[in-house]
């Protein structure tokens, strides 16, 4: 079957996503330098976050979990010129190669990106003074996700949009004999979700295709 959904994605990318010399910089020059290219969203997925800030009108992204910069180009491409885009990379590897890529893509939007752990770099900033984000991107490591989920509504607004990626695991995640801290903080994260105060809706996806058995969940702050 991953042959069927990797071929269909492909048939879907051909068809539908428009080639762009600077996406296919960054997942070149990622292969170039070693670094895995499945850590990336597939194209598809790109455009899908990339239309999701579209359809909202988004000016403000927050995105976590950097690695190669492929999802932040998709992002900052949906933004107007006046747009600003943090994004946190804990890994200093995956930064240098991040902050090559977006230098390469040259777009005209402020890309922010900040080295460290993200969940240190969020609490430092000012709730009373920070403008909130309109958009919020979480992909990082799993175990971490129900703190970035808290910490990312105190950085919202009513209408911001968060999507946490890979969420679904190729079923890991209703294995209770799988007890990893990624697993673990997927399933946190869903118990965090379910009827959040602070969440006008929320639901997840699964999905198939060039990167397996995943998914994300969405959810709209209140």
């Amino acid at each position: 079957m991953q042959q069927l959904w990797t071929d269909i994605d492909h048939y879907i990318e051909s068809n539908l996503i428009p080639e762009d010399s600077n996406l296919k910089f960054a997942l070149q020059n990622t292969e170039d330098q070693g670094f895995p290219d499945h850590l990336a969203v597939a194209p598809n997925q790109g455009m899908l976050l990339q239309m999701l800030i579209q359809m909202n009108q988004c000016k403000r992204v927050l995105e976590l979990g950097t690695f190669a910069a492929y999802s932040t180009i998709w992002l900052a491409r949906a933004l107007p010129k006046d747009g600003y885009l943090m994004t946190i990379e804990g890994r200093d590897t995956h930064a240098a190669l991040a902050q090559q890529n977006i230098d390469h893509a040259n777009l005209p939007v402020n890309i922010e990106l900040k080295v460290g752990r993200a969940a240190d770099i969020l609490s430092k900033i000012d709730t009373d003074t920070f403008e909130p984000f309109d958009f919020i991107f979480i992909d990082a490591d799993k175990q971490s996700y129900p703190e970035y989920l808290d910490l990312s509504l105190k950085l919202s607004h009513s209408g911001t949009v968060i999507v946490l990626d890979n969420v679904i695991r190729a079923g890991a995640l209703i294995d209770l004999d799988n007890q990893r801290p990624s697993i673990e903080g997927i399933r946190l994260t869903f118990e965090a979700l379910q009827n959040h105060p602070q969440l006008l809706s929320c639901t997840a996806l699964q999905t198939v295709g060039s990167k397996g058995h995943d998914g994300f969940a969405i959810a709209i702050v209140k």
